[in-house]
């Protein structure tokens, strides 16, 4: 490495903020050996002294010259600390000063608001005192001539002294105890006033009146004095128990007579408040008459509830209900008078509903313990329903549940959300009965299976009538011609949810019946065509004669099928229809298979005579021709037993099938025709 480019790399790493010894070693050894790198360390460093040295020379002068200017502005600096520390002091000693007279000057102003203040709160007094005595004379002379006008002036002098006490916030401080003395006394002239006007039905007088307490900010003494001197005694004679019984325990004949009294007694005090709309602060109806009529109930009928008597009890509760909506249309302020709910709460609804619930719930589940076994007639007698609309007496069961739920002596706006759950459950449970039923009859054989059709046609017939009730109507008004009529418009529309979802339930169940029904036909039917394989050992070398008439075990499939349509066509009508197709479908089905089974049985058989035929050329010519004869005649026997067969079992049963299932019959007879061309 040359001098120039050792002293450069030297410089690079030397000069670097993040030198680091291991990384610079391990750079020289790439490039020299340890001992070249120490030789030209130790020159590196010689030569880096020798450069201080010079630098240390040419630079002592400045250097020392720097240090005697530093040490002259020290003892320059020493010097103003003296004059500073004075500057300091003198500061402190002014700003003291100033604190001191800021604080005097804050007490001199304090004590003079103080003498101002007094001198306002003596003089109000004084002027409050004479207003007080004046008042004191004008009710002297009010008591010596009555004269309201009188008793108004003495209450506009108090009404503007305290009004203007009220905005300086001075009148506790002014008024005290004796402003609450005349204020009681004032109220209670006004009373005997506007108790007068009441009686003798003064619309003018009852206007002044109530102007007087507005001017006394007095409006609840109004109202206690209407409770107390007129609500009180008129309702008094109506909540009573003996009036109650007068009334065969008709609450609603007691409510009536309150409204009665309201309208009379209120009528006119209420007319004065609608025709004055500046006389605010007034609640005859809520603090007077509701309050009267609230305590009188809770103290003079306490039993008013009848929580022991369902049927009383959702009477009284709507009775009572409707009560507190002719105040809130009188009043308009129900929603913040916290006694109306509390009066409501007394009837234990959740109570209410739990005998409910065990009344509508227990005729449904007694007719859920009722399970057939073999359809007997006992048993028909504990199934069969004598309601016209339904064969089942667990489906008129269920249709009675639901009535009941939404009667209008039993259901009950606020228990909408519970009676919607008691019908829902009413239908599952419904709904698991039958399920239960079809995963005990499935594949079971029954020894009556007339009654055992009988009872699911039954069941079909009475869900679709279910269907048909529950279907929810397209327009909300519609509700009002049917059992939901009690329900109020705004939950109309949760309603139809519900019963959309009853009736997708519903008819999946009768699906399920209904191929149930098929699958049960078509089992029965199939054990009979089994018989068509039997055909080609009637007819091979029995020497039997050319069939006419169709075979037996055909007669037997057909019959049942004919037997059903015949038996129920004029209770189901359409119903009947859908069974009989999805069963003549799927026998249909299984005949063709059969069919085509037998007639490849049958071609095997042929080929098999041709291929001995062939063989036997050296037979004698009769005896194989005979043979032969025989063999083609028994075939022609067979295909024509089977055609004879097909077109029995289609004549008879296509007048009852539909589209799809006639599609099947086609391809049934299509492939009886085809045996004609074997």
């Amino acid at each position: 490495m040359d001098l120039k480019s050792r002293e450069a790399f030297f410089t690079d790493f030397f000069f670097k903020p993040t030198f680091n010894t291991d990384e610079f070693l391990s750079q020289c050894t790439q490039k020299a050996d340890l001992l070249s790198v120490r030789k030209e360390l130790k020159e590196y460093g010689s030569k880096l002294y020798s450069m201080m040295v010079d630098i240390l020379k040419t630079e002592t002068e400045g250097i020392i010259n720097l240090a005697e200017n530093l040490t002259h502005l020290s003892v320059t600096i020493d010097e103003l600390s003296s004059p500073v520390s004075q500057l300091c002091e003198e500061i402190r000693s002014l700003h003291h000063a100033i604190t001191s007279a800021k604080m005097n000057f804050k007490d001199h102003l304090n004590k003079v608001e103080s003498l101002a203040y007094e001198k306002n709160v003596l003089n109000l007094k004084i002027a409050i005192s004479s207003s007080s005595a004046y008042i004191d004379q004008v009710i002297l002379s009010w008591e010596r001539d009555p004269d309201v006008t009188t008793l108004e002036r003495a209450i506009n002098e108090y009404s503007f002294q305290h009004l203007h006490l009220k905005e300086l916030q001075l009148d506790a401080v002014v008024l005290g105890n004796s402003g609450e003395n005349l204020v009681v006394r004032l109220v209670q002239l006004v009373n005997g006033v506007f108790l007068t006007a009441l009686k003798g039905q003064d619309e003018v007088l009852i206007v002044r009146c109530l102007r007087m307490y507005v001017n006394l900010v007095k409006q609840d003494a109004a109202n206690e004095c209407v409770r107390k001197h007129v609500a009180a005694p008129g309702l008094r004679s109506i909540f009573t128990q003996k009036n109650l019984d007068r009334h065969g325990q008709d609450v609603n004949e007691l409510y009536k007579q309150a409204v009665k009294f309201l309208n009379e007694e209120f009528g006119v005090l209420l007319g004065v408040l609608q025709r004055n709309a500046d006389l605010r602060g007034f609640k005859f109806i809520l603090d007077s008459y509701w309050v009267e009529v609230d305590e009188q109930i809770r103290n003079n009928l306490p039993n008013i509830t009848a929580p022991g008597n369902p049927e009383l009890f959702q009477r009284r509760y709507k009775d009572t209900w409707n009560f507190l909506h002719q105040i809130l249309r009188m009043s308009g302020d129900i929603t913040t008078n916290q006694s109306l709910h509390d009066h409501m709460k007394r009837f234990n609804l959740p109570v209410y509903f739990e005998i409910v619930l065990q009344q509508i719930s227990i005729k449904f589940e007694t007719e859920m313990l009722i399970e057939p076994t073999t359809f007997s007639a006992a048993e028909w007698k504990q199934l069969a329903s004598g309601h016209e609309s339904f064969k089942l007496k667990l489906t008129e069961a269920l249709w009675i549940g639901i009535q009941q739920c939404f009667n209008e002596s039993v259901y009950l706006t606020h228990l909408v959300d519970q009676f919607f759950k008691l019908m829902m459950l009413l239908v599952s449970r419904y709904m698991t009965w039958f399920n239960g039923f079809l995963n005990k009859w499935r594949g079971a054989a029954s020894s009556n299976t007339e009654e055992l059709e009988k009872f699911i046609v039954y069941a079909l017939m009475d869900i679709k009538k279910l269907v048909t009730l529950l279907s929810p109507p397209t327009n909300i008004t519609d509700y009002d011609s049917t059992i939901f009529n009690l329900v109020t418009p705004d939950v109309r529309p949760y309603l139809s949810k519900i019963l959309n979802i009853h009736v997708t339930m519903l008819n999946k169940l009768c699906l399920k019946l209904q191929k149930h029904l098929i699958h049960f036909k078509v089992q029965q039917g199939a054990v009979h065509l089994q018989q068509v394989t039997s055909i080609p050992r009637l007819y091979r070398r029995t020497n039997r004669n050319v069939p006419q008439k169709p075979s037996n075990y055909v007669l037997v499939t057909v019959s049942p099928i004919i037997k059903l349509h015949d038996n129920f066509r004029t209770l189901m009508e359409e119903g009947i229809v859908n069974v009989l197709d999805g069963i003549i479908g799927e026998l249909a089905a299984q005949y063709l298979s059969l069919v085509q089974e037998v007639l490849h049985s049958v071609c095997k058989t042929e080929e098999s005579l041709r291929r001995l035929k062939n063989r036997s050329l050296n037979f004698v010519d009769e005896s194989a021709g005979q043979t032969s004869g025989d063999a083609t005649s028994d075939e022609a026997k067979i295909r024509e037993q089977i055609k004879i067969d097909v077109g029995y079992f289609v004549n008879e049963l296509n007048p009852f099938s539909l589209a799809g299932s006639q599609q099947m019959l086609q391809r049934l007879l299509k492939e009886s025709s085809r045996l004609d061309h074997k």
